[in-house]
């Protein structure tokens, strides 16, 4: 049976391409970015929807490497991937 009001969810997801020539970045500063992003995130949603409507906010890091610079279409709705 469905839910009233039906569960509505935010899915926000930021990218950040660290690309820096002669330059690592360490892991306290990626953790650093994420706390600053995810606090930024949920200030601006408090701010714009209604009071009382945020029931929970779940945050997920993933720090990885990407050796690939473009995305490989595996598959297209129209059969041409």
């Amino acid at each position: 049976m469905a839910q009233d009001p039906a569960p509505k969810h935010l899915t926000i997801t930021l990218d950040f391409d660290l690309q820096t020539a002669n330059s690592t970045v360490s892991e306290a500063r990626v953790r650093a970015a994420y706390r600053a992003a995810v606090e930024a995130a949920l200030a601006a949603a408090t701010e714009q929807l209604p009071e009382g409507s945020i029931k929970e906010v779940t945050a997920e890091l993933d720090w990885s490497y990407r050796w690939i610079g473009e995305p490989e279409v595996l598959f297209t709705r129209d059969g041409q991937g």
